[in-house]
């Protein structure tokens, strides 16, 4: 039979024999379930002395509460080796039980200050610190060999001064962090992606437009679709269209209040007025106006999404069209946007067929932003990684 856990104290064949006590309840209680020799693991046993045990145990409510383990010594007749009775839930030479471990780590974990909850709890700070410790390294091995996720995001974020650098990969599917290593050059990541386990079960990586992550993603997995991040696709065009603006109007791309109506797309919503000044503005620049519509036609089509490569096919000689015009432009900025896009062109087609983009690793960042800043930064990178692990994986 499984074991039957006690529903108020919640380890598994314990029977309750008697409760006393208001602020700190004290339950005397009795382990039913088997025991065995931990040397032979013989059931074959010899009841020598029965003694007590005081534990404590985790909060009943807002009571703390303590058991009083009523517990025995036994002697195997298979072996003849004395041992204490170890039930579960209750380690060797302990005084508190593993559920109060278990809440002293987690109040922690959830936020409250080491000192909130020793107070709370009747700890010491080093001892919340210890289980605390015990506790990330055990959800930190419950990943230790998961294999690599099928559809990977990959980005890079600055840990600290001293190490530089650090790269995020995530499995968009669960939309939790798979891990985070050091450095993000191929030299520094060669040896950690030599090392990852079973790479050939990743179908789809994720990426904004880096060199170097697309050689790594190349050399390193044996057939991954590489897609582009279409948040950093649009921020680039917007990046190059601003700079284009500045060379036809230097004075007017000092204006707070144009550069967000530059910035939107013309479907979205724009307040009535705001969208009159830009029109009297656009009509002003008419060199500007066209550089504008031709924005406005390369957003909505890198924006675009089909289901299949028969709806792709007309949007790809499109694309091709646009690249083309923007090679052949007079400005610098549209010359070198054209050639990124023209290199890049294949992940951004793909990208119109998948739904997943590096916004879930973005919104992951933010968590780890949240660590960094609950801890005034950290030096220790491994020590950063098992809570990023604990928390976002």
């Amino acid at each position: 039979m499984p074991p039957v856990h006690e529903p108020i104290i919640g380890l598994p064949d314990f029977k309750i024999i008697s409760a006393t006590g208001t602020k700190t309840i004290e339950f005397e209680v009795e382990y039913t379930g088997r025991s065995e020799c931990p040397h032979c693991q013989s059931p074959n046993l010899r009841k020598k002395e029965t003694f007590h045990r005081r534990l404590r145990h985790h909060m009943i409510g807002i009571n703390k509460s303590v058991l009083l383990l009523k517990t025995h010594k036994f002697q195997c007749r298979g072996c003849k080796k004395y041992f204490n009775q170890r039930p579960p839930g209750i380690l060797k030479f302990q005084r508190v039980s593993e559920p109060f471990k278990e809440q002293v780590a987690l109040r922690h974990h959830e936020g409250t200050s080491k000192q909130t909850t020793a107070r709370a709890l009747g700890v010491g700070t080093a001892t919340v610190e210890r289980y605390y410790q015990r506790y990330l390294q055990r959800q930190a091995s419950e990943s230790s060999n998961a294999s690599c996720p099928k559809v990977l995001g990959i980005d890079e974020k600055h840990f600290n001064k001293k190490s530089g650098y650090m790269t995020t990969l995530v499995n968009l599917k669960s939309h939790k962090v798979f891990d985070i290593t050091l450095g993000r050059s191929e030299e520094s990541l060669k040896k950690y992606m030599q090392k990852l386990s079973d790479r050939a079960n990743c179908r789809v990586i994720v990426m904004d437009l880096s060199k170097t992550f697309r050689n790594i993603a190349k050399k390193y997995f044996p057939s991954p679709l590489v897609v582009a991040d279409r948040f950093h696709v649009v921020r680039m065009i917007n990046h190059h269209f601003l700079k284009t603006w500045s060379l036809l109007d230097e004075e007017g791309r000092k204006s707070q209040g144009l550069i967000s109506m530059m910035r939107r797309h013309e479907w979205s919503p724009f307040n009535p007025k705001s969208k009159k000044r830009l029109e009297t503005y656009l009509k002003a620049n008419p060199a500007l106006d066209v550089i504008y519509e031709f924005k406005q036609r390369l957003m909505k089509l890198i924006l675009s999404r089909v289901s299949s490569k028969d709806q792709a096919k007309p949007l790809v000689t499109l694309l091709l069209e646009m690249i083309t015009l923007l090679q052949e432009s007079k400005f610098k900025p549209m010359v070198t946007l054209g050639n990124t896009l023209n290199e890049w062109k294949e992940e951004i087609v793909r990208m119109w067929r998948f739904s997943k983009t590096n916004s879930i690793t973005e919104g992951l960042h933010r968590r780890m932003d949240e660590i960094l800043n609950r801890a005034y930064g950290m030096r220790n990178f491994e020590n950063f990684r098992i809570r990023v692990k604990a928390f976002c994986g």
